[in-house]
C-alpha cells in the first residue's frame, strides 16, 4: 500500500472551489411582474442546492442568468448567450438548472451546449433530476428526457395550430401585424374599423382601378405622404408608419381582410370584421393586377430574348477564351469588397445571402485580397492556357495569403509560378507603397480601369447569385 505523503496529524486539503452559475428560464412573460415569480423560485431552489454542497466547495456566483419570456426551442436568448460567453472565458465551473428543459427543449441544441460544456470542463446539474452524465447510462437517460421534452414542445405547437385554424374558420382575428383601416378592439381578439384609415384604403383601391399601375398609385400615395399602418405594441413601442413600396401596396390590394374575410392556409372564410371595399371593386382590381403582372412578364421575356440574341451574335463572331477559375474567384472577391465598401450590402452575412453561398465561403474568397497587388494583377490577366500549365489552385493561393509581408509573398509566388511571368508585370516600381501606378486601384479597392478584363469589372457582376 502506498504511504500518504502528508505528515501525520496534518489537516486534509480543502476542496477546490466550484463556481456555480444558476440559469433560469420561462417561456412566456405571464407573471414575471410579480415580486416572487417562477424565475425567482427556480433560483431559490438552485441556491439551496448549492448551499447543501458547501462542504464540497460549491459557491454561487452573483451574476444572474434569467431568460423571462424566451422559448427553449432555440438558443437565441440573451441570458444564455451571456452564460456561454462567461463559460468561454472560464468564469464558471458548474451550471445549475431547475430542470433539463429549462436549458433547452431541442435535442440538437442540447447536444451543442453539452459539447461547449465538455470543451471547457463545465459540469451540468439538474436539481430536480439527479443525473450523472459522465456514464453511458446517464447520457442515455438524459437523451430520453430530452426526447420527451421535444415531443411535448411539438405537441404544444400542434395544439396551437389547430386552435388557430378553428378560430380562423369561425372568422376570428387571431393576431398578427395590424393592417391599415382597422384597429384592434380594446377587449382584444377583434378588429374594428378606423374611419380615417378606411377612407385611405378605399381611395387607394379607386386609384388603382383608375391607373392600373402600381408605380402610378405609389406616386400618388407618396405625394399625399401616406404611410403604412402605425401601431403600438403592448410595451408601448411604436411600429409601422413607413413609406409604401410596391410590395406593401400589392399586399394591401390583395388582403382579403378588406372584403370582411379571413384566410388560413390558402382557404378563405367569412370574417367578423366589417368590410371596407365591395366585392365587385375587389374583383376589378384583381383583374387589373393580373393584367399588369402579365405585361411585366412579357417585357421580361422580350428582354431575355434580346439578351439571348446578343449572345448568339457574339458566338458567331468567335468564341471568347475561357476565364480561369482562379481569375473569376479573385474578380468576385474584388466585387464583393466593393459592394461592402460602397454600402450596397451592409455586411458579409448579407453578402453571403445575396451571393447564395455560405458566410465561410465569402471569407475564403475575400482572403485572396490579402495578396500583393502585383500578384493580383498577374492572376487577373492570367491566360487560360497559362493557368492550366501552372496548375494554380485556390488552396495554394490561400496558403500564400497567410504570409503577411508582400516581399515574402512575391518570393513564394515566384516559387509557385516558376520563372514564367506574364508580359508587363513588374514588382516594386513607383506607385503607392512600392506598387506600380497602374495597380493603385487594387490598393484603394476602387473600380478597375476600363482596360481590365470583364471578369473583374463591377457592371458585369452586379449582385447576381454566385455560381462557381
Amino acid at each position: 500500500m502506498g504511504r500518504d505523503p502528508r505528515p501525520a496529524g496534518a489537516e486534509p486539503e480543502p476542496p477546490r472551489p466550484l463556481r456555480c452559475a444558476i440559469y433560469t428560464r420561462k417561456s412566456t412573460e405571464d407573471g414575471l411582474t410579480q415580486e416572487f415569480n417562477t424565475l425567482e423560485a427556480q433560483r431559490e431552489s438552485a441556491e439551496a442546492y448549492v448551499r447543501s454542497q458547501g462542504h464540497a466547495g460549491w459557491t454561487t456566483l452573483p451574476e444572474r442568468y434569467d431568460d423571462g419570456g424566451y422559448s427553449g426551442a432555440n438558443l437565441d436568448r440573451p441570458a444564455l448567450r451571456q452564460l456561454l460567453a462567461d463559460i468561454e472565458v472560464r468564469r464558471i465551473d458548474c451550471v445549475l438548472v431547475y430542470k433539463i428543459d429549462r436549458l433547452s427543449r431541442s435535442l440538437l441544441d442540447f447536444a451543442r451546449l453539452m459539447e461547449i460544456f465538455e470543451r471547457r470542463q463545465v459540469s451540468l446539474v439538474s436539481i430536480t433530476q439527479p443525473l450523472n452524465t459522465t456514464g453511458s447510462l446517464g447520457r442515455l437517460t438524459l437523451n430520453i428526457l430530452l426526447s420527451f421534452a421535444e415531443f411535448e414542445r411539438t405537441m404544444i405547437q400542434d395544439r396551437t395550430r389547430d386552435q388557430m385554424a378553428a378560430a380562423r374558420r369561425k372568422g376570428k382575428w387571431v393576431g398578427g401585424t395590424p393592417v391599415l383601416g382597422y384597429d384592434l378592439a380594446a377587449t382584444g381578439g377583434k378588429l374594428v374599423v378606423n374611419r380615417e384609415e378606411a377612407g385611405r384604403v378605399q381611395i387607394i383601391f379607386a386609384l388603382y382601378l383608375q391607373h392600373g399601375s402600381l408605380a402610378s398609385v405609389l406616386g400618388e400615395i407618396q405625394a399625399r405622404n401616406w404611410t403604412t399602418k402605425r401601431w403600438r405594441t403592448r410595451d408601448g413601442k411604436e411600429r409601422g408608419g413607413r413609406p409604401f413600396s410596391k410590395a406593401t401596396l400589392r399586399r394591401l390590394l390583395t388582403n382579403v381582410l378588406y372584403l370582411g374575410k379571413v384566410s388560413h392556409q390558402e382557404a378563405v372564410y367569412a370574417g367578423e370584421q366589417e368590410p371596407l371595399v365591395e366585392e365587385q371593386l375587389w374583383k376589378r382590381v384583381h383583374e387589373k393586377l393580373g393584367q399588369e403582372r402579365h405585361r411585366a412578364g412579357m417585357a421580361a421575356d422580350a428582354q431575355a430574348s434580346g439578351t439571348a440574341a446578343r449572345r448568339h451574335s457574339s458566338a458567331l463572331v468567335g468564341p471568347a477564351e475561357a476565364v480561369p477559375r482562379i481569375t473569376r474567384l479573385l474578380a468576385l472577391a474584388l466585387k464583393f469588397e466593393d459592394l461592402i465598401r460602397s454600402g450596397t450590402v451592409g455586411n458579409y452575412a448579407a453578402l453571403a445571402q445575396v451571393a447564395r453561398v455560405s458566410r465561410a465561403r465569402v471569407t475564403q474568397m475575400t482572403s485572396l485580397l490579402n495578396l500583393a497587388p502585383d500578384i493580383q494583377e498577374e492572376i487577373l490577366f492570367l491566360p487560360a492556357a497559362a493557368a492550366r500549365q501552372l496548375r494554380l489552385s485556390e488552396p495554394s493561393l490561400r496558403k500564400l495569403t497567410a504570409t503577411l509581408l508582400w516581399n515574402q509573398q512575391r518570393e513564394q509566388w515566384r516559387e509557385l509560378a516558376g520563372s514564367r511571368k506574364p508580359p508587363g508585370s513588374s514588382w516594386g516600381n513607383g506607385g503607392i507603397g512600392g506598387v506600380p501606378e497602374h495597380l493603385a486601384w487594387i490598393n484603394k479597392r476602387a473600380t478597375p480601369p476600363s482596360g481590365y478584363p470583364a471578369a473583374c469589372r463591377g457592371t458585369e457582376l452586379g449582385v447576381q447569385p454566385f455560381t462557381e
